[in-house]
């Protein structure tokens, strides 16, 4: 399978440059800023692995190992955080008299925890179990730490971000509607309503074209494998049955899933607020501009029940996806559209803002 890797790899880097090129922080000087850090990290390694390899540690295998790790989560992680601060520059700025959010970076700490527990099992496991098994949790336990350092690293500056953006944003709104228990029991259920009748359950048709499309992908890299017949067939209908596995585990929790949105919308503050970093509303907080969120456009359906839909196209590193945001627009405060609109064409120029509507 070693052909699958380097497809896989190129489509995660051709998807990412797509990303960044469609987004409104996107910029030539910003872009030669990231392959010049690229470029760094490979001279980086590369000078690093000569050191090493004409040393003394070049005799010891655990040595090389570990020295190999180590390296790998410190300049994966030193990486990360150059590239989110080329790309990200702008941190809100918060009033000194402001409360300070810790939402999102409380949610990193906790899988920074869980992190360090999945480890600390992993080296119990290591030294407890006999020689025959100990590499499999060692193994298991590198490969996590390998990933997860620069992806900790990434997730905590992103997190500390949208903090300090949502902390801004309940100092200094621009606009800040709350709403009565009732209005807010009704818009759960209205929301509720929406998000199921936009559900898209999978068909077996799609499930099956999705497998098809994988056995093909498997079947060609085991082309290039070397093993035998038997063996490759083995190997394809494994990885086509564990896709099969995940496909069905991801539409069960898409189908349970609207339950508890309900529930944590019903728990939400009933409150919505608009401000120069972004929005918060339904328990949830929206940056105007990141790189990996971003608004597209706002809307105000004049259908009832009165409300804004504003459209945030979301990019994680591999896919991207248009996500809309519902905001009920409470009694007495339809004179803040045109306030609203003014705000977002000034800080958000590549989105479509039409919250008023057109003069007769």
């Amino acid at each position: 399978m070693q052909i699958v890797l380097p497809l896989i790899a190129i489509l995660i880097i051709f998807r990412a440059w797509r990303g960044w090129r469609r987004s409104p922080l996107y910029s030539p000087k910003i872009t030669l800023q990231v392959v010049g850090v690229c470029l760094l990290i490979v001279a980086v390694w590369v000078a690093l692995s000569r050191g090493v390899l004409s040393g003394p540690l070049s005799h010891s295998p655990v040595a090389l190992g570990i020295l190999a790790a180590v390296a790998i989560i410190a300049i994966g992680t030193g990486a990360t955080g150059l590239i989110i601060r080329i790309t990200d520059r702008h941190v809100a700025q918060v009033p000194p008299s402001a409360h300070l959010v810790t939402i999102h970076r409380r949610k990193v700490q906790r899988w920074f925890w869980r992190t360090v527990v999945y480890l600390l099992i992993n080296a119990a496991a290591a030294l407890l179990l006999p020689s025959s098994w100990k590499l499999l949790p060692a193994a298991l336990g590198g490969f996590v730490l390998l990933m997860c350092g620069p992806m900790l690293m990434g997730f905590y500056m992103r997190a500390r971000r949208l903090d300090l953006g949502m902390s801004a944003v309940i100092a200094a709104p621009w606009a800040h509607w709350q709403y009565t228990p009732a209005q807010w029991e009704s818009w759960a259920e209205n929301q509720l309503a929406w998000e199921r009748s936009k559900a898209k359950p999978m068909t077996w048709r799609a499930l099956l074209s999705a497998v098809l499309v994988c056995g093909v992908i498997f079947a060609f890299g085991a082309l290039f494998d070397g093993a035998g017949f038997r063996e490759n067939v083995v190997t394809v209908a494994g990885l086509s049955a564990f896709v099969v596995l995940i496909l069905m585990a991801a539409n069960w929790s898409g189908r349970t899933n609207y339950g508890r949105r309900y529930r944590r919308l019903l728990a939400a503050p009933p409150e919505s607020w608009f401000g120069d970093e972004g929005l918060f509303c339904n328990g949830e907080y929206s940056p105007w501009t990141l790189s990996g969120a971003y608004l597209l456009e706002a809307t105000a359906p004049r259908d009832p029940p009165a409300r804004l839909v504003l459209v945030f196209q979301t990019f994680n590193g591999t896919s991207s996806a248009q996500v809309a945001r519902r905001v009920l627009i409470p009694e007495g405060h339809e004179s803040d559209l045109a306030l609203l609109q003014q705000k977002l064409r000034e800080c958000c120029r590549t989105a479509s803002v039409h919250l008023l509507a057109p003069a007769a």
